[in-house]
């Protein structure tokens, strides 16, 4: 039952890791502009994300297709982001993209790496 795991899956498991680190610092920046926002969907989330990254980091082969559902779920804000004027785009938005292009980044990996035998 030993098999190698591709190295695709650890470099998405380090992305996706890192496209948490960047949501959970958008949950602190909208709560505290926002006292009504929730931050336990914030938590919520980054709880499935470095699931995922754990399931990614184990050289699971279905993750992938369970990160692009997440990753296309994730995509919403930032549509919202690009409806936005050029001279109101903030911090928040750019960093819901970047943390989407990690994301998306991961799947591409996960998807390019090779079948284990």
């Amino acid at each position: 039952m030993d098999y190698k795991i591709h190295k695709n899956y650890k470099i998405s498991a380090y992305l996706i890791f890192a496209a948490i680190t960047v949501d959970v610092i958008n949950g602190f920046i909208q709560w505290g502009k926002n006292p009504n926002f929730d931050m336990t969907v914030t938590a919520e989330m980054a709880l499935m994300f470095m699931t995922f990254g754990y399931f990614a980091f184990i050289g699971k082969e279905w993750i992938k297709w369970v990160l692009l559902l997440a990753t296309i779920l994730t995509i919403f804000p930032v549509v919202a982001a690009l409806n936005q004027p050029a001279n109101n785009l903030n911090l928040f938005y750019a960093s819901q993209f970047f943390s989407s292009l990690l994301k998306f980044s991961a799947f591409t990996l996960l998807s390019l790496a090779s079948k284990k035998k």
